[in-house]
């Protein structure tokens, strides 16, 4: 019996609860679609729970937790990692113990005994199929830089990317990419050039993608991206080859959980095997374990030459959620990309 009570962050609906039933509240920066057979098995496995499952975006999920007139919840997912580490460091996380280290281990992805990774997913290039017939794809930040200098009619109004300013991953992602590439304000100076069409979701600018109102999605998120490619022939994904950043889903149990030792079953179950082997087969997510591929990557992207980048849950990343270094990068990024 499905008891999962979806809620988005426009409204929320419970369902009746069963006698007994324990409840776990998870607010998550998610697709519940994305999500769901994890919920399912989890629920499966554990038949007196119930779980109540609110979706934000990561910037509002972030901004909903410091509410302090607010409830909480018991366990908080983003795919932010600098929004989740900052939690963590202010106090709203608790230790939990006993989580599974994934095979493959990627020490990475926890930080201390609060903040636990569970997914892999890369971050890349999506383009529409039919837009480039005839035409070379770029494959690395560099190409594509030239392209749209070379090619600046071609890309006009028509290149998207996440909103640095309005999306939590989308900060997270520009900010990385001044860390690791070198020609990264460069590259931004040619998005502005092209004008490029901003958003603060995978989900909109896929749909752009899907209808050919965009040719090219620069900077998105490769699980969401590949599930789309994989029941959707105008989308192609491609993985960067000089380099690929590489973002964690990460989850705590939140300091003031009302099920807390429930929470801690949740994560430990994300990172389990059987936890790992569902996000590998059933969701449209990546797991931690990379030995176990993705059914999403039929073309083994996940496993090619590229020079992989994951973000590190470590406190490095809050050096650009200082105050005065955020102002002074999204001013930068605004201007490149003449907002």
């Amino acid at each position: 019996m499905l008891r999962i009570a979806f809620a988005c962050y426009l409204f929320f609906s419970s369902l009746p609860l069963m006698a007994q039933e324990s409840v776990l509240r998870i607010y998550s920066a998610t697709d519940i679609s994305a999500i769901r057979p994890l919920l399912h098995e989890f629920e499966t496995l554990n038949p007196k729970v119930s779980i109540l499952y609110r979706e934000f975006n990561t910037q509002e999920l972030y901004d909903e937790l410091l509410d302090p007139t607010l409830p909480p919840p018991d366990v908080v997912i983003s795919s932010a990692s600098d929004l989740q580490v900052k939690l963590v460091n202010d106090g709203f996380a608790q230790p939990i113990y006993d989580v599974p280290n994934v095979s493959n281990h990627q020490p990475w992805a926890q930080w201390s005994n609060e903040l636990f990774g569970f997914t892999y997913e890369p971050i890349v290039f999506v383009y529409n199929k039919e837009s480039f017939q005839n035409r070379s794809i770029p494959h690395t930040h560099e190409a594509l830089a030239e392209q749209l200098r070379e090619q600046a009619k071609f890309y006009q109004g028509r290149i998207g990317t996440y909103d640095a300013a309005s999306s939590g991953l989308g900060y997270l992602v520009a900010s990385q990419d001044e860390v690791t590439f070198s020609l990264t304000g460069r590259l931004q100076e040619s998005l502005g050039r092209a004008r490029a069409d901003i958003h603060c979701c995978t989900s909109l600018l896929l749909t752009r993608l899907t209808t050919g109102d965009l040719v090219f999605g620069y900077n998105l998120l490769g699980s969401y991206a590949m599930a789309k490619a994989m029941n959707n022939e105008h989308i192609g994904v491609i993985v960067p080859e000089d380099y690929a950043l590489v973002i964690v889903r990460s989850a705590f149990v939140h300091r003031d959980a009302k099920a807390a030792e429930l929470g801690a079953d949740f994560i430990a179950y994300l990172r389990s095997p059987a936890g790992q082997q569902t996000i590998a087969n059933n969701t449209a997510l990546m797991p931690l374990d990379r030995t176990l591929g993705s059914h999403n990557d039929p073309e083994n992207q996940l496993n090619s030459s590229t020079n992989f980048h994951p973000i590190r849950l470590a406190p490095e990343l809050l050096l650009y959620l200082d105050q005065h270094k955020k102002t002074q990068f999204l001013n930068s990024w605004s201007q490149a990309l003449g907002d």
